[in-house]
């Protein structure tokens, strides 16, 4: 009977324990093809410079993180909507390569939960530099969501992926920063 009980006690106390999310982020911003860019060079770095990789918690206190590159994955989005545009995009040794410089600063997750409902607020901000081309600008989204009950994985994925692709998208529809890049 001992055995049985403290069973249930391990039980219980795992079920309790809160799970971590791996979070799973996609991103596919959306570029007409044109020739905007006539072939011009074009280098694209990204940093990820957030201060931590936890992107928020949820539910009993998991945290939200990501394994994925986020550099890479905003760099591989960049890189095939400047391709559509028209630019030539090439390494960072090209000496006459525009060099397109860009840093995530923010992507977070937070919650408020109830017992009929879960609030969830995303935020995403990312830096532009272009500095040839005199071009600086910060480009940020939030997104907030009413979930029934609780948030879940697939929600949290949801919604953070589209926090940050709208986010890509108004860097690669800036006719400024597009304008400034192709002069």
């Amino acid at each position: 009977m001992k055995k049985f009980i403290v069973l249930l006690i391990v039980s219980a106390l795992t079920a309790c324990a809160s799970v971590s999310q791996d979070a799973v982020i996609a991103i596919y911003p959306k570029v007409t093809p044109s020739n905007v860019g006539h072939g011009l060079p074009l280098s694209i770095s990204v940093e990820d410079n957030r201060p931590s990789g936890v992107i928020g918690t949820y539910g009993d206190g998991g945290q939200i993180s990501t394994s994925q590159d986020m550099a890479q994955t905003i760099g591989i989005a960049l890189v095939d909507s400047f391709s559509k545009m028209g630019f030539s995009v090439t390494d960072s040794n090209d000496p006459g390569a525009i060099h397109l410089h860009i840093f995530l600063e923010e992507m977070s997750y937070t919650t408020d939960g109830g017992t009929i409902s879960t609030d969830v607020e995303t935020k995403t901000r990312v830096k532009v530099e272009a500095v040839e081309r005199g071009f600086n600008r910060t480009y940020s989204n939030s997104e907030q969501r009413t979930i029934p009950f609780s948030s879940n994985p697939d929600t949290n994925n949801s919604q953070l992926s589209n926090t940050l692709n709208a986010t890509v998208q108004r860097i690669v529809s800036d006719n400024e920063l597009i304008t400034a890049l192709a002069r």
